[in-house]
């Protein structure tokens, strides 16, 4: 939680954080036992109040990044999260996404079926390749 909180607040005062386009990366380690869950990126410098509070996680099969509604809501929360949230640069990002577990097909059904902060219209999504770049793109490809 420490950590989570230590990133968010970085991020949130802009020191020390480095953008990519708009984009802070966040590495998600399990909250139990430390393990990789996710890979996700913010827009903390967005026009819209939503946008500043959308998360964005890596789907690796499907070489995108999905608007992720209950990822947000672990994100906001200040007790028993689930996952710890640590900011990472892009080199890092683009390590990480090469070892981001895919998500279990519940996890899939409650990603498209939101039931907080957005709506159906609200999730969308980025490609890989533009977001971490074709030389990632292409090694998640291969994965």
């Amino acid at each position: 939680m420490f950590a989570r909180a230590m990133g968010q607040g970085i991020a949130a005062n802009r020191r020390n954080v480095s953008t990519d386009n708009g984009r802070v990366f966040w590495k998600l380690t399990d909250a139990d036992d430390g393990g990789l869950a996710w890979l996700a990126f913010t827009r903390p410098d967005a026009r819209l109040t939503l946008g500043r509070r959308k998360v964005w996680t890596l789907i690796p099969q499907l070489q995108i990044f999905m608007a992720n509604w209950f990822v947000i809501v672990d994100r906001e929360r200040t007790d028993q999260s689930q996952w710890i949230h640590t900011n990472v640069d892009l080199y890092e990002a683009r390590e990480l996404a090469l070892s981001v577990p895919r998500p279990e097909a519940e996890d899939m059904k409650r990603i498209t079926r939101p039931q907080a902060v957005l709506t159906l219209d609200d999730i969308d999504r980025h490609k890989v390749s533009t977001v971490l770049g074709k030389g990632t793109a292409t090694a998640l490809k291969i994965r």
